[in-house]
C-alpha cells in the first residue's frame, strides 16, 4: 500500500500542471506539451505533420487523451503496464512521453499518409495494436540519436547535413530529421534524387503546356469553324434590293 501510495504521488506531482488551467500555456501545462509535442514531430518528421495540418486534424484532437491518461487508453493493460515502467524508471517522464507520442505517430504514418480526415482521426484515436518494446525502444533510440546529433552540431561546430552524414542511427529508429532510419543520403545519391525530380518536375510541366496547345488549338478551330459557318450563311442569303 505504501508502495502503490509512494507512486501515485510521483506522478500526481509531474502531471499536476496539466490539470491547471492558468498554466495551459505553460511548457508543462497540456497546450505546451502539445506544442512541444507537435514541434518534435515537425522536426522528425515533417511530411506527416504536413498532412495533417492539411486534412485539418490538430494535435489537441489526440495528443490530450494520450497526456492526460498517459497512453493507458491507447494499449492493453499488460502493455500499459510495461509502458509505465519504464515512465517511471525514466528521469524526465515528460520528455519520455513526448517521445513516445511522436513514435506512435511515425508508426502509423505509411497509413496515415494515404487517409483523409476521419481515417487519420480514427487512426490517432484508436491506436492500432503494436509491440510495446518496439514502440519504447524506438522512442529511445530516435532520442539518443537527436542528443548526438544535437552535440554533434553544437560543440563540434558542424552542419547539421554534415552531423547527420557522420553519426549513423541506430537501427531501431523510424524516423528521424525526415529521413526513413535517420539515414542521409550521400552526395551522389543527392544528385541523382534531384535529378529524378527535376525530370518528374519537366515532364509535368511539358503535359501541362501540351494540354495548354491543345486546348489553344482547339479554341481556334472552334472560331474558324464558326467564322466559316458565319460567311457561308451570308454567301446564301438573298440580296438586299434596296443596297
Amino acid at each position: 500500500e505504501a508502495d502503490t501510495y509512494f507512486l501515485f504521488n510521483t506522478l500526481m506531482v509531474e502531471m499536476r500542471d496539466i490539470f491547471v488551467p492558468d498554466l495551459d500555456h505553460a511548457d508543462t501545462g497540456i497546450q505546451g506539451r502539445i506544442s512541444n509535442m507537435i514541434a518534435l514531430l515537425s522536426l522528425h518528421d515533417p511530411e506527416v505533420r504536413c498532412h495533417l495540418d492539411d486534412c485539418g486534424i490538430d494535435g489537441s484532437f489526440y495528443s490530450i487523451r494520450w497526456l492526460t491518461t498517459l497512453l493507458s487508453r491507447e494499449f492493453i493493460l499488460p502493455d500499459t503496464i510495461r509502458l509505465w515502467d519504464s515512465m517511471f524508471a525514466s528521469t524526465h517522464k515528460d520528455n519520455f512521453m513526448r517521445y513516445v507520442c511522436v513514435t506512435m505517430v511515425m508508426l502509423m504514418r505509411e497509413e496515415l499518409l494515404k487517409s483523409d480526415f476521419g481515417t487519420c482521426l480514427r487512426l490517432l484515436q484508436a491506436f492500432p495494436p503494436t509491440d510495446v518494446d518496439r514502440l519504447l525502444e524506438a522512442s529511445r533510440a530516435l532520442w539518443i540519436y537527436e542528443s548526438q546529433i544535437t552535440l554533434a552540431c553544437h560543440k563540434g561546430g558542424i552542419s547539421l547535413n554534415q552531423a547527420l552524414q557522420t553519426i549513423s542511427p541506430p537501427p531501431s529508429i523510424i524516423f528521424a530529421y525526415g529521413l526513413p532510419g535517420g539515414v542521409a543520403l550521400s552526395r551522389e545519391e543527392r544528385m541523382k534524387q534531384a535529378g529524378k525530380e527535376s525530370i518528374a518536375a519537366a515532364k509535368e510541366k511539358a503535359a501541362g503546356a501540351k494540354d495548354s496547345a491543345k486546348s489553344y488549338f482547339g479554341s481556334v478551330r472552334q472560331a474558324w469553324g464558326q467564322w466559316r459557318d458565319g460567311l457561308r450563311d451570308e454567301k446564301q442569303s438573298p440580296p438586299d434590293k434596296y443596297r
